[in-house]
């Protein structure tokens, strides 16, 4: 599934992350096709979308982090934002706000 970018009139910043729904899991996330790399925001949506049509399935579609690691598959990397530490991958790794207080 091909994302335009776009959702709900924002912008999608793709950042360089990728994930792929691991076939397996397939008929717990309808909508999303499993094995087709797409960048880790676009998914996010989509996830989100899944639970706010369902709330039953948080817990089961999520876990710790939004994008379960034991039903996606994730490749690349995303240059992080100015502020943010460096040597973490993802922005819920920080521990603390950017240094410019954004």
């Amino acid at each position: 599934m091909a994302s335009s970018g776009r959702k709900r009139g924002k912008a999608v910043e793709p950042r360089g992350r990728e994930a792929r729904l691991r076939s397996e899991f397939g008929y717990l996330y309808p909508g999303i096709e499993p094995g087709s790399w797409t960048p880790v925001e676009s998914l996010i949506n989509q996830v989100v979308t899944l639970l706010y049509g369902d709330s039953s399935k948080s817990g089961v579609i999520t876990g710790s982090r939004l994008l379960r690691e034991d039903h996606f598959e994730f490749r690349g990397s995303s240059p992080r934002p100015k502020g943010w530490p460096e040597e973490l991958s993802r922005m819920s790794d920080a521990s603390a706000a950017p240094k410019d207080g954004h």
